[in-house]
């Protein structure tokens, strides 16, 4: 999955469970704008996203997703890359 970030935060490919990235569109500041959105924060090369945020934009009718987001979070959490309390998840900026 992919949050695009112009002059908003946008989840993109969020089927793809397999993956999270966050793209800055033209000269965008990151952090702002996912601050804005209630999106999560961005520092250097990393933002940290909100897993509430991501959560309510996943795929509507699709009844397998959240079970898939669970895994996802779980696995990122298990490498060092969501906070303690499962509140963000940490993304390479790109």
């Amino acid at each position: 999955m992919k949050v695009v970030v112009g002059t908003d935060a946008e989840l993109v490919e969020a089927a793809d469970l397999t993956s999270l990235s966050v793209e800055r569109r033209g000269e965008a500041d990151v952090d702002a704008v996912l601050r804005a959105a209630g999106a999560g924060s961005a520092a250097d090369e990393h933002a940290w996203l909100s897993i509430a945020w991501l959560r309510a934009r996943g795929p509507a009718g699709d009844a397998e997703w959240p079970a898939g987001f669970a895994k996802m979070i779980h696995y990122a959490a298990s490498k060092g890359w969501a906070d303690a309390e499962h509140k963000t998840v940490r993304a390479h900026i790109v």
